[in-house]
């Protein structure tokens, strides 16, 4: 994959499975470079087989909360692969749900830890290569379960408050470069964490109602391939720090935020 004469070298987390598994196949059918980091399961050790004969994707075992192994994989990928222009971070977690007076703290603070925590590490492993090249695009990952006051998934909703306001403030201090820092919406997508959400014990006691919305609006992320096709493009530099969802016309957007400053803000809301 290349763009604008470049080859695309991409680093995705949360590669083993849901978006960040259709992404990493589908960056890497493409023709981009990949490493794919996940926690070591034998889903992540079965990624690089499922891409096409020909494509370069690779795997690298890696929790993303721990700061010694991101920077010691990162480095190590870096070596292997070269210095990564797209780094789009998948790895989440959504297993906290229940009331905030009864949920389980160590399950809460793992969630927020794996998404916020992870996101954070793995920015700032690339950050370094990336500011040296002075070219790039980073991606965070929004999810909107929590918007709206949404009860019982309070630690999900945090992360992601906290992923996107740390999206927002990394744009801005890459404001003078060439990297772009932007977050996106993937859609509503079948994976392995919306599947717990709708079918397991916990999901249908505290979210009764996601089990019907799910089985109705699945999706399969082609979407979301599409939009990171786009920001890889170049399309959507003008809006960096925002999120953006899969549905958004970009070009209306950014023509938007010319005329009005404030536009360039960041909305939690999807309908604001």
């Amino acid at each position: 994959m290349e763009s604008a004469d470049r080859q695309v070298v991409a680093f995705v987390t949360g590669a083993s499975r849901g978006i960040g598994r259709a992404l990493a196949l589908s960056l890497a059918e493409a023709g981009a470079i990949v490493v794919g980091f996940a926690r070591s399961s034998e889903a992540l050790d079965a990624l690089s087989d499922e891409a096409s004969d020909g494509s370069m994707l690779h795997v690298r075992s890696v929790d993303v909360t721990s700061p010694i192994e991101v920077r010691s994989a990162f480095e190590q990928a870096v070596i292997d692969v070269g210095v990564p222009n797209l780094l789009i971070t998948c790895a989440g977690s959504a297993g906290a749900l229940g009331p905030i007076s009864s949920v389980d703290p160590e399950r809460w603070w793992s969630d927020v830890t794996t998404d916020l925590r992870g996101t954070m590490l793995c920015v700032q492993a690339v950050l370094g290569p990336m500011l040296q090249a002075d070219d790039g695009h980073i991606v965070t990952v929004y999810g909107n379960l929590g918007d709206h006051g949404g009860e019982h998934v309070s630690a999900f909703a945090a992360a992601k408050a906290g992923v996107v306001r740390f999206t927002e403030t990394l744009a801005n201090e890459l404001a003078n470069t060439n990297i772009v820092a932007l977050g996106i919406h993937p859609g509503f997508v079948r994976t392995p964490m919306t599947e717990h959400l709708a079918w397991s014990e916990d999901g249908q006691q505290w979210l009764p109602d996601f089990k019907l919305h799910a089985e109705q609006h699945w999706g399969v992320g082609t979407r979301a391939i599409s939009l990171v096709e786009r920001i890889v493009a170049g399309e959507a530099d003008e809006l960096a720090g925002r999120v953006l969802h899969v549905g958004d016309d970009l070009e209306r957007l950014a023509s938007q935020a010319r005329v009005d400053e404030d536009l360039r803000r960041l909305r939690l809301r999807l309908n604001d």
